[in-house]
Parts: structure tokens; sequence; C-alpha cells
């Protein structure tokens, strides 16, 4: 932006940047210091434009509120109002959005909303705060967020049921301590990860919850003398309720963050295990699984290389996420109940952190869509020994306790007979077990996910 469109602007301080000396010089008359600011109040630009528009929105509310209570005159509220409209279209289409001379996206909103409706955009700001502000911002920023991420996840267990279904009595063998173990299924292994999805239901809808609230009109966390409607611009933000104590509103600052962040730490656990399984199950080593050229790189030096990078990738992510949620969680410990600058730290891993978690979800649907089966090497890794549990179960039946089955198999592994991995999996038919998955019910929660 031109500081020259600015020029009569009171937030424009004498250096020519949207610091503003208003808020940044507090009660002195000295400027504040460039270097400090520089190193303490220089925003990532990137942050503050995917909150300008929930911003604007939250002031839309709170301008048409203020009118309707009298507070403001109707001619001023339907200026600012209509002004807000406008400057949201500009924020969609990219017109309006940060520059580095701004502090933050409130500076930006304010010192644009005076420029274009003149002494009426001043009037906006009666009983609100530049607290309460960021914390409506990212309320909304975090409900958009989640409903956008649960719909990337049932794309991704729609995948993985879709997968489930289609190599759902394909042998393959079970794993415990890294060795084989028992017959299993695809179906079985890809469908634990699906139902574990599943689970993560309760703690998302939580946070979605804490997020889907309006603070506004608590300003800087002690409420104001004028006489707000509160309940109308929850009504007006189309939010669940609003958050009563004013104080509660900046004390829940990064509070709710941490909590969103943890709902999604079960979604990037699976992800690392799947992502885990899969780097090894297309190895040489195992050669389970075929995914196709489109999710795999070569090597700078050796022609023959084919490597899952995605899969590796996502399973690292899952680490740089819970540096995030621990970041998060620790800066907001320790600090006085009103609002702390500490709060600025939780921002960026805030935003962060989701990002990483929508795009970990969308590289691993991708990879999933791209994933068959070797059904001949799966079935060559049924050596004998891994029908021992299964021989010594039969041997339980024929009247042997089954310590004494047990023991005796041990004792003889080397006569333990191969068998029809899927003859022998389809025979397990309690269920849950990988002759009867119950896909269907399965689906029936993904359908129901609402």
């Amino acid at each position: 932006m031109n500081n020259e469109r600015y020029r009569n602007n009171p937030l424009l301080s004498n250096e020519g940047h949207f610091m503003s000396t208003l808020y940044a010089s507090g009660r002195s008359e000295e400027p504040f210091h460039k270097r400090l600011h520089e190193i303490c109040f220089t925003t990532n630009l990137e942050y503050d434009n995917l909150l300008l528009p929930y911003d604007i929105e939250a002031l839309i509310a709170h301008g048409e509120m203020l009118g309707e209570c009298g507070l403001i005159s109707p001619s001023d509220s339907q200026t600012i109002v209509s002004t807000l409209h406008d400057m949201l279209a500009d924020a969609h289409a990219g017109i309006l959005a940060m520059s580095a001379e701004w502090e933050d996206c409130h500076s930006l909103i304010e010192a644009e909303l005076i420029e274009r409706c003149g002494d009426a955009g001043k009037r906006l700001y009666m009983g609100r705060s530049r607290n309460d502000q960021v914390v409506s911002a990212l309320r909304l920023y975090g409900r958009t967020k989640i409903t956008s991420i649960v719909s990337q996840l049932k794309e991704l267990m729609n995948a993985l049921l879709a997968f489930s279904k289609k190599y759902e009595m394909i042998p393959m063998p079970g794993y415990t301590h890294t060795q084989r173990a028992m017959p299993s299924s695809v179906g079985m292994w890809a469908s634990s990860f699906l139902e574990v999805l599943l689970n993560q239901k309760a703690t998302i809808d939580a946070a979605y919850a804490l997020n889907d609230v309006n603070v506004f009109g608590s300003a800087a966390g002690f409420g104001t003398a004028f006489a707000l409607d509160r309940e109308a611009v929850t009504k007006k933000l189309r939010v669940g309720r609003t958050q009563i104590n004013a104080l509660s509103c900046q004390l829940s600052r990064g509070q709710v963050e941490c909590q969103t962040l943890q709902a999604f730490w079960g979604v990037m656990f699976v992800l690392n295990r799947f992502a885990h399984d899969m780097v090894w199950m297309t190895s040489r080593e195992f050669d389970f699984l075929d995914v196709g050229q489109c999710c795999t790189t070569g090597s700078s030096i050796m022609p023959n290389k084919r490597n899952l990078d995605p899969a590796e990738i996502i399973r690292a992510r899952y680490h740089v996420f819970t540096g995030y949620l621990s970041q998060a969680q620790s800066v907001i410990s320790n600090l006085f109940s009103g609002y702390n600058s500490d709060y600025q730290e939780s921002k960026p891993v805030f935003l962060e952190g989701l990002d990483l978690v929508s795009d970990s979800i969308e590289a691993m649907t991708i990879v999933i869509n791209h994933t068959g089966v070797k059904e001949e090497q799966l079935r060559a890794a049924f050596s004998p020994e891994i029908f021992s549990t299964d021989t010594a179960n039969r041997a339980v039946l024929e009247g042997m306790t089954f310590r004494d089955a047990y023991r005796e198999i041990k004792a003889n592994l080397g006569s333990v007979a191969a068998e029809d991995p899927e003859e022998n999996i389809r025979n397990k038919t309690h269920l849950g077990a990988p002759g009867n998955l119950r896909l269907d019910l399965l689906e029936k929660r993904l359908t129901e996910w609402s």
C-alpha cells in the first residue's frame, strides 16, 4: 500500500509505519524503539492475511449491533457496515492485504475503514479492543478450518474404506515386535487405521464447540461501560454461544488453540503409524504394496531407487506437529490471568499446525488412492510357523488345555504345517476377526459423521 494514501490517518506514525503510536507508545510521548518494533511486533504477513476476513466479519456484526443499540447513529452504522462488506470482498479478492508497514491486520482494517468512510469509521471502535478482536478472528478461523479439515478427513477415511473393501480377504501376515505373528488380511490392516480415525470424532467435535463461541464485546477482558448486546453479535456471527465472563475470553486465549491442536494429535498419530507401515511394506524387504510412480521419487545417483518420500515426510511431520503443540502449551503457562503479549507466540504455531494437519491428510489420501497390493508376495510371506497359534488352538478344541498345546507346538515348530492363508482368515468369524471385519458398521459410522 502507498503511505501517501494514509497521510492524514491518525494511525500513521511519524516514521510512516502503521505500528501506530496510538498503540505502541503507551503513555509516553517518546516513539517506540524502531528495532524493538521490528523484533517484537513485525508479524508474518501470511498469518494476518489468513485472519483478515474473519476480523472483518466480526466487525460487521459489531457495527450492526452498535447501530441497533443506539450507540451510534443508524446512518453511521449503515456506512460502516457497507464499507466493511466492501473491504471483506476486497480481502477475499486479495485487493486488501497485509504489507510490511502494517503492525497487524487490525491496524490495517482500522486505517482502511477510516480512509474510506471518515469519522464514521472511528466510531466503530467503541466497546472493543484488539484483545477481543484477535480472539474473535482466531475462533472464527478455527471453526472454519476444523470444518475444512473434517471434510478432508472424510475423504481420507472413504479412501481407506474403499481400499479395505477391495482387498478385504487378501491375506497379509500380521506383525508384533516387527516380526511375523499370525495370519491377518489387507482389509484388517487398512480398516484398523480407519476405525481409529473414526474414534477421533469426539475430540474434534469438542474442539469445534470450543471455537464456536463469541468473545466479541469482552474488550480488553474487563467489559465496557457501553451497553453492548453481545447476544445479538452471537446471532449475527451464527456461532453456538456467547462466552460470558469477559476475563475468561482472554484467559482462554491460547488454551483453545492448544485444545484444537490436541484434537488433531490423534489424526497425526494415525497418519504417522500408517505412513511408517507404508514405508516398510513398499520396501524390497517386504514388497507387499505397490504405489504408483506419481507418488515416488528417484535418486540423484542410484538409478534403481523408488522412494516413497510422501510417507516418510508425513511420518516426520507428526513430530513437527507435536513440536507445535508443545510450543503452544508452553508459551501460555505461568501468565497472569489477563492479556499478555506472550499470547502472540501461540498464533503462528496454531495456524501452521492446522495447515500441517490439512496438508498431511490430503497427501496421504493421494497416496492411498494410488496404492495396490502384491498378492503373490503377500502369500509367499506365509511361512508355516505363522500358523502355529492356530495349530495350538485346534488342539485346544480337541481337548487339550491351551497351555499344554502351546508348549507342545513351541517344542515342535518344525512340524507345523502350512495352510491356505485365505481359508485360514475366512474361518475366523467372530466380530472384528479377519473373516468378519464388519466394514459395513465402519461405513455407517463414517456416513453418520456430520
